[in-house]
């Protein structure tokens, strides 16, 4: 047990000393951060009316004409297509119920989304029924949203998975063919489980610190709060970071590439997986939504940023258990996988 925690020790000694670690793990987030809360903080009370031509002989015509996000513009026939053609509508709503859109945008969803709710209601008619439009059917409360919080919740997402350059510098110390360091302890008695294990545990504790650092500085400068449910919160960034690490533990002991192409390997991976969960807003996330369904769903960095949006903004637990238990045997199996590889790896020569 003393040895591992000198182990744990000596780890985050390293971590400290590195000042590129220091830069990339603590600078670099909170620039990141303040550079997206200061771009989007005035767009989120923003909301762009949505303009779309309204034939006349529209049986919701005026309906229409009374929904806050819609500036409708009175044409039919050919006029409409031309506002259609010069991008001065999103879409038009024809006489005959038809709803003509000219892509597969936000607004365009919204517009298609107004048009099947309205025929439902003309079905309720339809079949004799009434609705009564005073009574409260939903509870409606305070929430806070915009393209802000789902920014934020994708980087806060993304950072949470850094752990990954711990785990493969983890690799780089105990791997005598990677580093003067590890050739050097190789020959020394030291345990590769005792080293490993300990460096896991101080870079789950180095991760989760750094992801909770972030969410007190967005709630104290920013008012941006992601900690309304700190338990259920501080959970999910211990495992994410678990799987950060488990990541990088993997990557770093499955292959001979050197640290200079696994770090850029993680960044660039890193970065693609957080555009897909919205952080560099919503068009590329409802396009990824649309057409790879799948690629979110398991997208570790969705998962997180879509957790934590939940619990702190929505205050729903939905999903909360299913994503801590797959971060936990997930990163369970790549720690088991990586240190059969590091076990089973042996040098003719140093």
């Amino acid at each position: 047990m003393k040895r591992f925690f000198s182990h744990m020790a000596l780890n985050v000694k390293m971590s400290l000393k590195d000042k590129s670690t220091l830069f990339w793990s603590f600078i670099y987030p909170i620039l990141l951060l303040s550079l997206m809360a200061v771009a989007f903080s005035g767009i989120q009370s923003e909301q762009k009316s949505i303009a779309v031509a309204v034939e006349p002989g529209h049986p919701y015509a005026d309906v229409l004409r009374q929904i806050d996000v819609l500036d409708v513009k009175d044409a039919e026939g050919d006029e409409a297509l031309k506002l259609l053609r010069d991008k001065d509508v999103d879409g038009i709503y024809r006489a005959d119920g038809v709803l003509l859109v000219r892509g597969k945008g936000m607004n365009e969803t919204v517009l298609s989304e107004i048009g099947s709710e309205l025929k439902k209601v003309g079905s309720v008619y339809a079949s004799g029924r009434s609705l009564d439009f005073t009574r409260k059917y939903v509870e409606r409360g305070d929430q806070e949203q915009g393209m802000l919080y789902v920014t934020l919740s994708a980087s806060i997402g993304m950072f949470a998975l850094y752990g990954y350059f711990s785990g493969i510098s983890i690799v780089h110390h105990v791997q005598a063919n990677l580093s003067s360091l590890a050739a050097r302890l190789s020959t020394t008695p030291i345990s590769r489980l005792s080293y490993v294990s300990a460096g896991l545990v101080s870079g789950v504790a180095m991760s989760s610190l750094q992801t909770i650092g972030l969410l007190l500085y967005l709630k104290w400068v920013w008012k941006v709060d992601y900690l309304a449910d700190p338990v259920r919160t501080l959970l999910l960034v211990l495992t994410a970071s678990f799987f950060g690490i488990s990541i990088g533990l993997f990557i770093g002991a499955s292959n001979r590439w050197s640290l200079k192409a696994k770090v850029p390997l993680g960044i660039a991976l890193m970065l693609l997986l957080s555009a897909a969960s919205g952080m560099m807003g919503p068009g590329f996330r409802l396009y990824v939504e649309n057409n790879l369904p799948w690629l979110n769903r398991y997208n570790p960095v969705n998962m997180i940023s879509r957790t934590i949006y939940r619990l702190n903004v929505l205050g729903s637990t939905k999903e909360f258990t299913e994503n801590i238990l797959i971060f936990v045997v997930a990163g369970l199996i790549l720690c088991i996988v990586s240190i059969i590889f590091m076990r089973k790896r042996q040098f003719k020569s140093l």
